[in-house]
């Protein structure tokens, strides 16, 4: 486990940015403040089985643009009835599955995983 140095723990401000960077010295206080989209993790696919959002179990069925917000989104079939669609959104269908089973989310709030 490593241990912080430098400035005895007082910044309470969590350090971004700094992932190059974590052999020692002062920068390293608050280590776990990591982004996790610099966390490498393997590609998501279509098909593929994912941790959305660390806790919730599902198999991606949409990656892509959405008509209703900007850049990359995961669709989402949830193994419990978590969700908040069945794939259609705003009246567009982006995947098909049973009600409250299906979610649309960042990228980055999914996590591949072994099927």
């Amino acid at each position: 486990a490593k241990t912080s140095m430098g400035n005895g723990g007082l910044g309470s401000t969590p350090l971004t940015g700094y992932s190059d960077d974590f052999e020692g010295g002062a920068s390293e206080s608050k280590s776990t403040s990591v982004p996790k989209a610099k966390r490498p993790q393997p590609p998501l696919e279509t098909g593929g089985r994912v941790l959305v959002r660390e806790t919730m179990p599902g198999r991606v069925h949409f990656i892509g643009e959405v008509h209703y917000a900007k850049g990359e989104w995961c669709g989402v079939e949830l193994d419990e009835p978590l969700g908040k669609n069945n794939g259609t959104i705003k009246g567009v269908s982006y995947f098909s599955c049973e009600h409250q089973h299906g979610i649309m989310v960042r990228p980055a709030e999914c996590t591949a995983v072994d099927a």
